[in-house]
């Protein structure tokens, strides 16, 4: 009942104000973004013997404190009081129904605070084989489908839509009088990293009514519009060229995605996107989104893990000293593939000198500050040295050198 009769406010200023000067006011808010938490329930894990093989094979998620980092997150934005924190898939591990069920709780927290929560789903939310990790060995959990997704987080931007897509778990919420939230689901059974025809033709007409009743869209995703490193297939829209085209004909100028596991902007024709670091990885980051007097600003912030452990009375020490933690985490993996990129080939000194220049080049490219990394090559060697060797780590390496002295942890629309 709250919710209704804040949209029927909403509503009944819109129209105060078109009657009184003739059109809406500048879009005005405050939102948090967030995406990739990568939340495995604490009943799937004992964090023994599986659990630790698995992850010293991925990426540099820190999973083993999914939980402390989720805590830490949500007692900061209730702290900010945002208008609302905008959640762009791969909220789950691996689309485990304990997980979401176990996040929903959480974010309920969050909610109750009246900070209202959206959520969509992404690659790992849905339809995913899912697994425990206990002891020795992996036993399978409850696969969550789109309709258990819809089910689980009703609470969070479903039950309270202007409008659902019927073919997708797509939906329109209004955030405020002046401003909709389009969140689009790209990863339905029938169309993993893409938009159905039905979606698109969906999409267009809550443009449409949105240019019709003079309120700005903010869009968002989990998979990307653009191509923003050399990884393409299963990370770009397959239909992201027709979605870009839509939503620069309604003058949407900005797109909110993530599932890269990098912080990076690309603008093409007066569209930017922006693809959010993960909440549980590298510098664990999240941003907040203002839009003030026409423009809008974008900033990311790291989330406080050891000042909240701190404040929790916590001894474990790392997490009191988390930074070192997540970056010991990637740097881990990045030294198994330099090591075996290598092995036999470089005398140990040459070696170490350059898996310390891999593991700062990676973790500068995740948390997308790159101001500095031509001091940590100087002559271009370790460069060369990368692209010499080709491979697959070659390319990775030779795809971020364009964006070196670039920050794209902040930025502002013109």
């Amino acid at each position: 009942m709250k919710r209704i009769l804040s949209v029927l406010l909403c509503l009944l200023l819109s129209a105060a104000l078109l009657n009184g000067c003739g059109r809406l006011p500048e879009p005005t808010y405050r939102v948090a973004v967030a995406s990739d938490l990568h939340y495995l329930a604490p009943e799937l894990t004992d964090h023994s013997e599986i659990f630790r093989q698995m992850m010293a094979n991925s990426d540099g998620k820190m999973t083993e404190f999914c939980e402390e980092i989720t805590d830490a997150f949500l007692a900061e934005l209730i702290e900010l009081r945002p208008e609302a924190l905008i959640l762009t898939g791969d909220i789950s591990f691996n689309g485990a129904q304990e997980s979401h069920l176990a996040l929903a709780k959480r974010l309920a927290a969050l909610e109750a605070a009246g900070i209202p929560v959206l959520v969509l789903p992404g690659n790992h939310d849905v339809y995913r084989s899912s697994a425990s990790y206990i002891g020795s060995e992996t036993a399978r959990a409850t696969v969550t489908t789109s309709e258990d997704f819809r089910r689980i987080y009703a609470a969070f931007g479903y039950d309270e839509a202007r409008a659902e897509d019927g073919d997708s778990l797509s939906y329109v919420y209004d955030l405020n009088a002046t401003t909709r939230v389009l969140m689009l689901d790209c990863n339905t059974m029938h169309d993993p990293c893409g938009l159905s025809d039905e979606t698109l033709a969906w999409i267009e007409r809550q443009l449409k009514e949105a240019r019709r009743d003079g309120v700005a869209i903010l869009a968002a995703g989990h998979q990307n519009l653009y191509k923003h490193s050399f990884f393409g297939f299963g990370y770009v829209l397959v239909e992201g060229e027709k979605l870009a085209a839509l939503l620069r004909k309604y003058d949407v100028s900005l797109f909110l995605s993530g599932h890269l596991h990098i912080q990076h902007i690309l603008t093409e024709d007066g569209l930017t996107e922006i693809t959010t670091s993960p909440l549980t990885m590298g510098v664990c980051r999240y941003a907040l989104l203002e839009a003030q007097q026409g423009a809008l600003s974008y900033e990311t912030r790291p989330v406080d893990v050891a000042a909240w452990a701190s404040r929790q009375g916590s001894t474990d020490e790392r997490l009191l000293r988390f930074a070192e933690s997540s970056y010991e985490a990637m740097a881990a993996r990045m030294r198994v593939n330099v090591a075996e990129q290598f092995a036999g080939e470089l005398a140990a000194e040459e070696l170490e000198r350059l898996t310390a220049y891999a593991d700062e080049l990676n973790w500068e490219y995740f948390a997308g500050d790159l101001r500095g990394v031509e001091e940590l090559d100087p002559d271009g060697s370790f460069l060369a040295a990368w692209n010499d060797k080709g491979g697959l780590f070659s390319a990775y390496f030779g795809s971020v050198e364009p964006d070196f002295g670039r920050d794209f942890t902040s930025w502002k629309s013109d």
